[in-house]
């Protein structure tokens, strides 16, 4: 199996961390990684704000999610935002088309970290409380939170769970 591959079947989201730091290159790695995503019109939506200096404030983040028991242990924190300033009403679906943009640099972050021996876990939850995350990071509200990356060297080994294309997924004609 090819690399790509490879890191696809075996990337499993993290909820356990070690202290170890993470270094600085490996979260530019993931943030290049991130921009070179396709998106619509290579509006390239995505604003990113990385946390891994703070521990209060990761902490006071972590405080926002009902997941907070793991992800205060992150060594860092990547919250992902869509600029509204880059909707453009001329083009057809255009925020369709960016949160879709969103998912695709946030699923490349989480395969790179992968490869770089790292372990992240994509949080969404934490959507309903976007505004105190914004709040709290000073982020102007035309950044509309769209998720946040726990990222660390992992805990323990998640376990594996083997998924299969199922026929109730596929339509072949």
């Amino acid at each position: 199996m090819d690399s790509i591959m490879s890191h696809i079947v075996n990337r499993r989201s993290v909820r356990a961390y070690t202290a170890k730091k993470v270094d600085r290159n490996d979260i530019l790695t993931m943030l290049t990684a991130a921009s070179w995503a396709p998106s619509g019109n290579n509006l390239q939506p995505w604003k990113f704000c990385v946390i891994m200096e703070d521990a209060e404030l990761i902490k006071n983040l972590a405080s926002l999610t009902v997941y907070q028991n793991w992800v205060k242990d992150a060594a860092c924190l990547i919250a992902v935002f869509l600029d509204a300033r880059a909707l453009d009403n001329n083009i057809p679906d255009i925020y369709i088309k960016h949160v879709q943009a969103i998912g695709a640099a946030i699923q490349n972050m989480l395969l790179v970290a992968h490869g770089l021996g790292l372990g992240t876990c994509w949080i969404g939850e934490i959507l309903k409380n976007a505004d105190k995350v914004r709040d709290l990071l000073n982020i102007a509200a035309d950044l509309q939170l769209m998720a946040v990356l726990s990222v660390g060297y992992p805990g323990k080994d998640p376990k594996s769970r083997r998924k299969i294309v199922s026929e109730n997924i596929v339509g072949w004609f």
